[in-house]
């Protein structure tokens, strides 16, 4: 697991990646009360972010943490206070820092919670010989800070495992849960068996067993999808975000 230095505060300038044509096989992305999913891509050039207009105030990201349950959880966060609320979990092995070219992309219109779990990014790295690194307690810090924040109803992006700590919050209070945006997220055993075949074949029936009016999306990627396609994949996930929750 990843670690570097805690800031309680800071702000950061927005970027973007653009795509390369890159050959990687095709994925999953998708979205519905849905699901995306994409996965590791090559390091791509990154380009200076487009300039807001003269009328428009800049996109800012702060960087802030809260204790919770004795463990400093880091988060960035942007966009207005009195936005719906849009939760992004990230997955192994990285941070919230996987979101930093989303949330501003998000943030003019959502207000965006990005945290980094214990042991990952900027959070706590409690001892394992006190602290359980289960998707469990993840979850459990997690729903802690978003009652510290005051937050009752949200989107999810999640993403690798982020999904089974998503998953946990959408069971224990699936009346917050306004959409799912799912990446690389698994729910079922049968994603867990012989390694292509079955998801193939699982992405063609069951993702819709459960969610019959899920918006699929294939994009050309890998697992961290936003680093060669968040092109892409913004316009997709701003389209959704608009057409399913009211702002």
């Amino acid at each position: 697991m990843s670690k570097r230095s805690n800031s309680e505060v800071g702000m950061k300038k927005d970027t973007h990646l653009t795509s390369t044509s890159v050959a990687l096989n095709r994925r999953r992305f998708s979205l519905g009360l849905p699901l995306l999913a994409a996965g590791a891509a090559a390091p791509q050039e990154v380009v200076a972010a487009k300039a807001p207009s003269r009328d428009e105030a800049p996109i800012v990201t702060y960087y802030r943490t809260k204790t919770i349950d004795g463990i400093k959880i880091f988060y960035r966060e942007a966009g207005p206070a009195n936005a719906p609320v849009v939760l992004l979990l990230h997955g192994f092995p990285t941070s919230s820092h996987m979101f930093r070219n989303l949330i501003p992309e998000l943030a003019d219109r959502y207000h965006v919670i990005a945290p980094d779990y214990p042991g990952y990014g900027q959070s706590d790295m409690p001892d394992r010989a006190t602290f359980s690194y289960t998707f469990d307690r993840f979850g459990e810090l997690v729903d802690g800070l978003l009652d510290a924040l005051g937050v009752k109803r949200y989107a999810m992006y999640v993403m690798d495992y982020g999904a089974p700590v998503g998953w946990r919050l959408a069971l224990k209070h699936p009346e917050r849960i306004t959409a799912l945006i799912v990446q690389n997220g698994n729910a079922y055993e049968e994603g867990l068996k012989e390694f292509w075949d079955p998801i193939k074949a699982y992405w063609s029936d069951h993702y819709k067993r459960d969610l019959p009016k899920v918006e699929f999306h294939l994009i050309d990627t890998g697992h961290f999808a936003f680093e060669d396609k968040a092109d892409e994949m913004v316009p997709l996930i701003r389209d959704f975000l608009h057409r399913k929750i009211a702002s």
